[in-house]
């Protein structure tokens, strides 16, 4: 018998058990894989902020990202420099081992390879059945079990609790360079449509080449590759090339009788990066305290644990929604569009507000700054707010934008 089991060993189910074993309960992660943050498909862009909130480790930095630029569908260029390190660029095996060494040091016990198969919530416990590497199942019994299972979804469905209905495809792969020492954005509909693509400098002549689509991503991905070599060479196999899908949209019913998701497995990603790290972690606080109030009272209920989805709603619900309504709402825009909004973007006071107000991980603010005082986006914002309205995928106040 444990007293929380968390189903998952990615970042934020590592801190949610790290958390709650510090508390003094018995915790117990069942991950899948062999290695803690193993195979993961992700930039591993972690903001400067989120290092200082969860007292990160720095020897996971790779790299510190401080000058962005952007390269519009025709080739125009609109950079930013940060005044100081806007964000950093992780070894993202290694911030999970961290992870998993704080958690060990706590007192969480971590058991890899193995596979979750099922979830059966009773009226005084939990059993979770767990297929082990030589094929045989182990039934554990738990009070509490955390769902941190990323984008699968079938425990999700099993126990009656919500999941991302949109999703975008995500495409990445580790390429060999030579003079890129900056962060490259792309946009343009043919290489990434409905989202963007991306060049991270990690280590010498080493980048990682990604992109977020709704449309055909391995199409997408060798376009991206062409434009970006311009005939230089490169080492690639596109075998080695990544995919994964990445949770669009807020998700309800996150919660149940001693259940709970978290991370992406609740859908919180930023819905215009996505990127899952910053509002994983930040939520696996959440779902720590409002458990351990729950074994304080003795009350592990839906009733008790709906406090968890008021809470984390309350702090990324604004977020969540306004990058997706944006992004499907750009995504309409075709390249000539685009490329108006970049010429825009050199001339309209666009860096400056960026340097003023702009944060890695909320964007929502700087997005409503743009549409309110730049005189051209106030048509951008007309038609975003009668786009809004006209798409009922969320069931939305029309004015929670509007503050």
């Amino acid at each position: 018998m444990y007293d929380v089991i968390v189903i998952g060993g990615g970042p934020s189910g590592l801190n949610a058990a790290s958390r709650l074993a510090e508390e003094g309960l018995d915790v117990l992660i069942l991950e899948k894989k062999s290695a803690l943050g193993e195979h993961v498909v992700c930039t591993g862009i972690v903001s400067e902020d989120a290092f200082m909130e969860f007292n990160l480790d720095g020897d996971t930095i790779l790299k510190d990202i401080r000058r962005v630029q952007w390269i519009s569908p025709y080739g125009t260029s609109v950079e930013y420099e940060h005044s100081g390190v806007f964000a950093h660029i992780v070894d993202r095996e290694k911030f999970d081992q961290n992870l998993g060494d704080r958690a060990l040091a706590n007192g969480v016990h971590i058991e890899l390879k193995s596979e979750v198969l099922d979830v059966s919530v009773r009226k005084n416990d939990v059993v979770v059945s767990a297929k082990k590497e030589d094929g045989s199942t182990i039934d554990y019994r738990t009070q509490q079990v955390i769902v941190s299972t990323g984008v699968n979804y079938h425990l999700n469905k099993k126990l009656g609790l919500g999941y991302p209905k949109s999703f975008l495809n995500g495409v990445q792969a580790e390429v060999y360079f030579d003079d890129v020492d900056h962060t490259q954005v792309y946009v343009g509909q043919d290489i990434a449509h409905g989202a963007f693509a991306w060049v991270v400098p990690i280590g010498r002549s080493l980048v990682r080449i990604g992109l977020m689509t709704d449309q055909d991503p391995k199409g997408s991905f060798e376009r991206l590759l062409e434009r970006i070599a311009d005939g230089k060479d490169h080492k690639l196999d596109m075998k080695s090339v990544q995919c994964k899908k990445i949770a669009q949209g807020l998700v309800s019913k996150t919660y149940g009788d001693r259940v709970l998701a978290l991370g992406e497995a609740a859908g919180q990603v930023k819905t215009t990066t996505g990127g899952g790290i910053y509002f994983g972690l930040l939520c696996s606080d959440i779902a720590s305290d409002v458990i351990k109030n729950g074994f304080d009272k003795g009350d592990l209920s839906a009733k008790a644990l709906a406090r968890y989805e008021k809470l984390w709603k309350k702090s990324l619900q604004k977020e969540i929604l306004f990058g997706y309504y944006t992004r499907k709402f750009f995504a309409k825009f075709n390249n000539t569009q685009l490329e108006k909004l970049f010429h825009k973007g050199q001339t309209d006071g666009v860096i400056p507000l960026l340097r003023e107000k702009g944060n890695f991980d909320w964007h929502s603010e700087l997005i409503l700054l743009l549409m309110k005082r730049i005189p051209y986006w106030q048509v951008i914002k007309s038609q975003f707010n009668d786009f809004m309205k006209a798409d009922k995928t969320h069931d939305v106040r029309d004015n929670q934008f509007d503050e």
